[in-house]
């Protein structure tokens, strides 16, 4: 039964991987909490080089340079810091205590700590900043930094911890601007600028509030642009399957959320979006973007071992179809070498070809006990991670209904927030299209609760004198 196995499957870990290095898919995110994410996002766009290497380590650094003069003092200090700027993961792995982690509450925090569990998260927030013609958003990058350069600490207890992480942080000569990471979906990167410069704008929260108010809005877009890239993903290779001349443009496509009471059953469309009951969906697309991923992987790494040279560091299926006919068979016999020998087909078309992976990469999991389907599962705990936060929350499993799209109260606060700073007609219905513009869709149903939740926020105004116009306001 074991060589059986292995006789059948591609030898997928040692051969090939689904990241695209310097486009599409840079790197293979690990699910972790929102707040280590966020950190490794602020170490790489600060250009940071922490030097403390745990939340453990930098309570030493606390007792040998804070201002406390006791034990006493110190044991208080930290139980009261831990308690409220640190946070845990679900559980510990087989019984062990859960590990805790540190949230980015400042700047400091992020360039002396070194994040837990890292993944370059970075070059994720690289890719959002670049637009699909290749150009990275240096001035908005700049703003950015420069918020981040000037933010204080809310408050003197703030201070000291901040003080001692700044006496810790090592000096850095400049920070160096990116290089640009094309997007797979370029529709994404737009509204996540656009709501980044939105948010540079509010000046009302403290400083650590606004920037764990950043993180939820990085937290959203990037699980926005994995759920998009996984459908435009399935998309694209059916269209090409059906019609390999074609050409297929990735764009932002509606996804169906709840609000986070609503009923989810079984008529309502949002209720099976995510999950669907013949075991379709985005959760599917998500577990099958593996293999398309990887097909791409090899087909740009073919190609950039070339001497083909068209300025692009990776390709869209749609893309490399239009590659010259001598590169597209070597990119098939890269993808087919992945086969066992009497399974390759080098006389089959690049699409055909890429298909065959998808499928084959899926097998080889299906086949494999739960436990050792971790690779490809991971994609589903990264959307979980950044959906499920803990004010803010996007995603959500319920026993007998399953994973599915939802906004909370305080995301639905918080989006709305971001339109009155981004847009400049507050109507209900440019509210509504603004959501839809980062994949967010409502139906009519979850739309007239919204615009209740809204209502009873105090975030409506109704306008009798203008024949019953409904408004978004700020609070």
């Amino acid at each position: 039964m074991k060589m059986e196995y292995k006789d059948s499957v591609p030898p997928l870990e040692t051969s090939s991987s689904r990241v695209i290095k310097g486009s599409l898919f840079p790197t293979s995110p690990a699910p972790t909490v929102r707040e280590t994410i966020f950190s490794e996002i602020l170490t790489s766009v600060l250009g940071a080089e922490p030097t403390v290497d745990s939340v453990k380590e930098f309570r030493e650094k606390v007792a040998e340079d804070g201002p406390f003069e006791t034990q006493e003092g110190i044991d208080t200090a930290w139980q009261i810091f831990s308690s409220t700027y640190t946070t845990t993961g679900e559980r510990g792995a087989r019984g062990k205590k859960a590990k805790r982690y540190m949230i980015p509450f400042h700047p400091s925090i992020p360039k002396c700590i070194k994040p837990e569990e890292t993944r370059n998260w970075g070059k994720w927030y690289t890719m959002l900043m670049t637009s699909g013609d290749g150009e990275f958003n240096s001035d908005l990058h700049k703003r950015f930094v420069s918020r981040l350069e000037q933010q204080n600490p809310s408050n003197i207890f703030e201070q000291v911890f901040v003080e001692v992480a700044e006496e810790n942080t090592r000096d850095t000569e400049g920070i160096d601007e990116p290089e640009p990471i094309r997007p797979y979906v370029s529709d994404v990167s737009k509204a996540f600028q656009k709501d980044l410069e939105a948010w540079l704008r509010d000046e009302h929260d403290s400083p650590s509030n606004w920037l764990q108010s950043a993180r939820d809005l990085f937290s959203l877009h990037f699980m926005v642009y994995y759920i998009q890239l996984s459908v435009n993903l399935r998309l694209e290779f059916q269209q090409l399957s059906e019609n390999p001349d074609d050409s297929y443009s990735p764009e932002i496509k509606d996804t169906h959320y709840g609000l986070w009471n609503e009923s989810a059953s079984q008529d309502r469309k949002f209720s099976q979006e995510y999950r669907q009951r013949d075991g379709d969906g985005i959760e599917r697309d998500i577990y099958d973007s593996w293999g398309r991923l990887m097909a791409l992987s090899i087909i740009a790494k073919t190609v950039q071992g070339s001497k083909y040279d068209d300025g692009r560091k990776a390709y869209t299926l749609s893309e490399a179809v239009q590659l010259p006919d001598s590169l597209k068979r070597s990119c098939v016999e890269a993808i087919e070498s992945h086969f066992p020998e009497r399974e390759r087909q080098p006389e089959v078309n690049i699409v055909t070809s890429a298909r065959r992976l998808t499928v084959a990469v899926r097998k080889s999991y299906e086949q494999r006990s739960a436990s050792n389907q971790t690779p490809i599962t991971a994609g589903l705990n990264v959307i979980r991670q950044l959906g499920d936060g803990k004010e803010r929350k996007y995603w959500r499993t319920q026993t007998g209904v399953g994973p599915t799209l939802r906004l909370n109260q305080a995301a639905l606060r918080f989006l709305a927030r971001l339109f009155i700073l981004a847009e400049d007609d507050m109507h209900y219905d440019m509210f509504i299209q603004y959501l839809e513009n980062r994949g967010i869709y409502l139906d009519s149903e979850s739309q007239s609760i919204a615009l209740d939740e809204l209502e009873e926020m105090g975030m409506i105004d109704r306008q009798s004198d203008s024949g019953g116009a409904v408004y978004v306001r700020t609070i």
